[in-house]
């Protein structure tokens, strides 16, 4: 496998006509990044990769607002008639003698990796084929339909193909040709390849690497596409008589030395939210030099936080945090405090996880001195 040696086309010149959408559905934004942005962004990452076509509409008046417009690697051409036409426009515009091998995929899949143009290089190598291509087995029952009566067909006979697909350059070229002369609609690369009688291979490829082709699709693509942020906080104790976590009064002999009212618990979770959602830190919002968050009640920068994700459509897909302390002991509160978080993060109980662990008497938590919460919380986007 050598370096700086494989071509990629994507294809991204439809028009998405069953999409029902103004926007073309390349474009639509997922999870903070546009669908091609998705697609085109393991083929930039990858050290295999030397160089990228992307193929777009004549008309594309978006493509100069991604992320990938301006890299050295990418070079952008116009389609054709058909999705062939479109990656043999990509193909003849390229030295046949510099490319071995031709890496070709959707602009409207965008859950793929650079792990998976590594398995498709190894395997076109190791089994000397000349195309290979990703699948997914057929679980549902299949039936052939539009005669007088439905027949239903064997499942296991058949597979559904996926991009990113890889092939060998001049044997793609002469094969996508032969069809074209021929009139044959070819739905992809390793079609082409098959009736010219060469040699293809299939790798089992991810569910999750859907192609958007509805709006269901779009919808559904959310649930894989989160975007994550950590937070930690930690406060030293002195004698009181108890502390708020998560908003939940804990009565004890300690309280919290802080500038708000000292919830560490919502202060991890906070700093989580604003760094998924790239806002920063609660330091930024409620800094501890303006004497009017002296006091403050942390439930207000969980409203805060909660308010600015609403500004980018995003909300909490789910949280998970662990208190780390000698004492109080929190297993006896805990449904307590996740019953208070999740009415005032608007995030259901089953979506929240709460763990409490002890330093093992090291360091100023294991002198019970002090108290930490590490969080994580996952964010989806919503229309």
């Amino acid at each position: 496998m050598k370096k700086d040696s494989l071509l990629a086309i994507i294809a991204g010149a439809g028009v998405g006509s069953r999409f029902e959408s103004e926007i073309p559905k390349q474009y639509l934004i997922l999870n903070g990044k546009s669908v091609i942005e998705r697609a085109v962004e393991p083929f930039l990452c990858s050290d295999y990769v030397k160089k990228i076509i992307i193929v777009i509409s004549k008309d594309d008046l978006l493509v100069n607002k991604q992320s990938f417009y301006d890299s050295s690697k990418v070079e952008f051409i116009h389609g054709g008639e058909k999705r062939a036409n479109s990656i043999m426009n990509a193909i003849e515009s390229v030295d046949l003698d510099e490319y071995e091998y031709v890496l070709t995929h959707d602009a409207a899949r965008p859950n793929i990796n650079e792990k998976d143009i590594e398995i498709l290089y190894s395997d076109i190598l190791n089994k000397n084929s000349c195309c290979a291509y990703f699948y997914s087995p057929v679980y549902d029952s299949i039936k052939k339909v539009g005669t007088e009566t439905d027949k239903t067909k064997d499942k296991n006979e058949y597979v559904l193909v996926q991009t990113p697909q890889i092939s060998k350059l001049n044997e793609l070229r002469n094969a996508l040709i032969k069809c074209d002369k021929s009139n044959i609609c070819i739905p992809d690369e390793s079609f082409a390849i098959e009736r010219l009688g060469l040699p293809i291979s299939r790798i089992l490829g991810r569910r999750s690497n859907i192609k958007i082709t509805e709006k269901h699709d779009f919808d559904l693509l959310n649930n894989f596409t989160t975007r994550g942020g950590t937070g930690f906080d930690l406060h030293r104790y002195e004698d009181g008589s108890g502390i708020i976590l998560g908003g939940h009064m804990l009565e004890c002999n300690l309280q919290i030395i802080a500038h708000s009212d000292g919830d560490v618990l919502l202060h991890s979770i906070a700093d989580s939210i604003l760094g998924a959602s790239g806002q920063g830190d609660i330091g930024k919002y409620f800094s501890d030099k303006d004497p009017a968050n002296r006091g403050i009640d942390s439930k207000k920068i969980i409203e805060f936080c909660l308010e600015s994700l609403k500004d980018k459509n995003l909300e909490i897909y789910n949280i998970d945090a662990t208190v780390i302390c000698e004492f109080p002991k929190i297993n006896p509160h805990r449904d307590l405090i996740l019953k208070s978080l999740s009415k005032i993060l608007k995030t259901p109980v089953e979506r929240i996880g709460l763990k409490a662990t002890t330093s093992e008497q090291i360091g100023i938590i294991g002198k019970n001195k002090a108290i930490a919460v590490q969080s994580f919380v996952n964010l989806i986007e919503v229309s």
